[in-house]
């Protein structure tokens, strides 16, 4: 049951990541993209992160994915992990920060098909750019959500920029603020388009009734931005994913056989790069159910007293341990009050046992 009850939540999270499901077919079968959700690996020293894409196939019992990047790499799936009937969660291994263009489905019969990826939302005003790179990290418990996000700064002006955790709020479905509670040092990003490495931001303490609709930068200000994490995410243009062919290109790429690579290289260099990616997937196999392990592990310990490998996980867990000290006295004061009470009801009893007795002695 408590498997149950996390999945659920999980499928929440994966909803505030991102809004607008994408879909695809091929006249029989249908996928569609309702979401996609950054990881980061159990093991601090590690360079990639799992992405978890939450499928729907429909018209056909199973299908196959190939995930390819901005720069034509293509990645195979770990592992599938069921949620329904035709709805599950597919493992990619992926290199830390990488962008997409599509993935490729091929069902059980009948022609692959591609869906475009998911653009990266942005904003702007007179001396900011501000880019939101989606989830990184979450941690739930039977409370509260911690959520950490992704994004990048740029200056859009002529003077130093100063940016830190304090210029950004997440507000949720009914216009409640939330304010960051972990994230990056405060850095000065120099003027005319220098930005600041993708940095993290985390907010603890948010209702589990409490759906992230935006991200904020510098709320009330001539400066504002806001990223709408519902409307702002739209798939990409053909002539961003398949370059000036568009189209066509796309419709090329469907026609091939199920098994053929939907990347944009062709001939002996699409071959290498399957063999490639093939041989990098079978090693990394291992590998990454071992951290799949770890990240259960992680969230398996979220109502526990175990430790955490996430910022947001100690915070909720510090939170939650003093939540239970404070239960804890008040306990230990209702046990006293109840001893006294009873220590009180003894001594009247006894009391008035004496003097009906010595009463009856005098009569």
């Amino acid at each position: 049951m408590r498997l149950i009850v996390l999945s659920l939540l999980l499928a929440a999270v994966l909803g505030t990541a991102v809004a607008i499901p994408l879909q695809g077919g091929n006249g029989n079968a249908t996928a569609t993209l309702f979401g996609a959700i950054r990881t980061p690996l159990a093991d601090e020293n590690a360079t990639g992160e799992l992405l978890k894409v939450d499928i729907g196939l429909t018209g056909t019992e199973n299908a196959t994915y190939q995930l390819v990047d901005g720069k034509d790499n293509v990645f195979l799936p770990g592992l599938y992990k069921p949620l329904q009937p035709g709805r599950q969660l597919v493992y990619f291994l992926i290199p830390q920060d990488d962008l997409f263009k599509f993935i490729n489905v091929t069902p059980d019969s009948g022609k692959s098909f591609s869906i475009n990826w998911w653009a990266t939302p942005k904003g702007a005003s007179s001396n900011a750019v501000i880019r939101y790179y989606g989830i990184s990290d979450w941690l739930i418990n039977q409370d509260e959500q911690g959520i950490v996000m992704q994004l990048r700064v740029q200056n859009n002006g002529t003077k130093d920029l100063y940016v830190s955790p304090e210029n950004f709020s997440l507000v949720d479905q009914w216009g409640w603020f939330y304010y960051p509670t972990l994230g990056f040092d405060p850095e000065e990003i120099g003027p005319q388009n220098a930005t600041v490495g993708r940095v993290l931001l985390g907010f603890t303490g948010i209702s589990l009734q409490s759906k992230p609709t935006a991200l904020v930068y510098d709320y009330q200000t001539a400066n504002q931005v806001v990223i709408d994490l519902e409307n702002d995410y739209v798939p990409l243009s053909d002539a961003v994913v398949y370059g000036t062919a568009g189209s066509s290109t796309q419709a090329a790429m469907q026609s091939t056989a199920p098994a053929a690579i939907p990347s944009p290289v062709t001939g002996q260099a699409a071959s290498n790069n399957q063999s490639q990616t093939e041989n990098a997937t079978t090693q990394k196999l291992s590998s990454l159910k071992d951290q799949i392990a770890a990240s259960k592990a992680r969230l398996a310990g979220v109502s526990d007293s175990g430790s955490q490998t996430s910022a947001v996980g100690a915070k909720l867990n510090s939170s939650l341990d003093a939540v239970r000290a404070r239960l804890a006295a008040t306990r230990g004061d209702l046990s006293k009050k109840t001893a006294d009470n009873t220590a009180n009801s003894t001594s009247n009893s006894t009391s008035n046992s004496t003097s009906n007795s010595t009463a009856s002695t005098v009569g």
